[in-house]
């Protein structure tokens, strides 16, 4: 009986040790935005733990609170700028689109399902697509654009040049929507690079339009605070 209690204890001691049982997280990225009219923030994150967990994605918190992995939001992309009433998302399931059957299935647009829950207080659309109908809207690319110009809820970059592609594509305009930007700065309080999930669904019908993932890089030196803080991320302190 005691070799049986003993081996017990030593399996758990093993799986305890790699982090199994535990919230304890290494941080790799973390990004926060102020949430319009409420005292909460949302966070994009990624970690890793235990057993090679990977965990990613959205936490709603109050600004005065440490971040901390907990209550994750079922969804991938933000839809909308957050407000202190309701935050709007996507994210996909198969709906019989998932490996072999990718290639035979029709490409269906509009939401499969629609939930609402309530998440720290506000609540959340989360619209369910089918997987081949969001992957095949999918796009983006990587630019470096002159210069830009912000409204209340777009972004305007301008004379953009494609730094990814061998055919070196030009754009004379970009237009991307806030609720989901990221800003990474250095040192100076310079911004360096934009990342932008944009994704544009029908205002009727909730159809997906595209989804596009952006990396966009300033000829010219940003400051941080020539861009407001509605629907923009900022690198936040990675609590230690």
């Amino acid at each position: 009986m005691k070799v049986k209690i003993f081996s017990i204890l030593v399996v758990l001691s093993l799986f305890y040790g790699c982090g199994f049982g535990k919230n304890d997280w290494t941080i790799e990225k973390l990004y926060v935005q102020k949430i319009e009219g409420s005292p909460k923030v949302i966070y994009n994150f990624s970690a890793w733990g235990g057993l090679d967990s990977n965990p990613r994605g959205f936490i709603i918190l109050d600004s005065t609170e440490t971040f901390k992995v907990k209550n994750i939001l079922p969804i991938y992309q933000i839809s909308e700028i957050p407000n202190k009433k309701n935050i709007e998302g996507i994210t996909h399931d198969c709906y019989g689109t998932c490996g072999e059957p990718y290639y035979k299935s029709s490409i269906i647009l509009k939401p499969m399902k629609i939930n609402i829950t309530n998440e720290n207080g506000i609540d959340l659309t989360t619209r369910i697509y089918q997987y081949k109908g969001y992957s095949e809207s999918s796009n983006g690319g990587r630019y470096q654009f002159e210069k830009f110009v912000e409204t209340r809820d777009s972004l305007y970059f301008y004379n953009l040049n494609d730094i990814e592609s061998m055919e070196k594509y030009h754009l004379d305009e970009l237009k991307i929507k806030k609720g989901e930007i990221y800003l990474n700065s250095n040192e100076k309080n310079e911004i360096i690079r934009i990342f932008a999930n944009n994704v544009q669904l029908n205002p009727i019908t909730k159809s997906i339009e595209k989804i596009s993932d952006y990396s966009l890089t300033p000829k010219y030196p940003i400051k941080d605070q020539d861009l407001s803080e509605r629907g923009i991320f900022r690198e936040a302190k990675i609590p230690k």
